[in-house]
């Protein structure tokens, strides 16, 4: 995916987000076993590759979603 070092953690993230695909940051803290600022860069990776997309609009406690995946289940 062109992520680099991150490329573990993403793919970690990834099977992650087929089981929960609505998630907030501590979601992916916990799942993952990192800090806050290493689940806030891997989201925002994540969000750059169009991966995620942020749902709430807000600045604290924001939500986001695999859309693409959910998609599936919708259409």
């Amino acid at each position: 995916m062109g992520m680099g070092k991150r490329a573990t953690s993403a793919r970690h993230a990834l099977n992650f987000l087929y089981r929960k695909p609505v998630i907030e940051v501590n979601d992916l803290e916990q799942a993952l076993e990192v800090t806050t600022p290493t689940a806030n860069a891997l989201i925002k990776t994540l969000i750059e590759k169009g991966i995620l997309i942020e749902i709430t609009g807000q600045q604290r406690g924001r939500g986001y979603s695999f859309d693409r995946y959910l998609e599936l289940f919708l259409s």
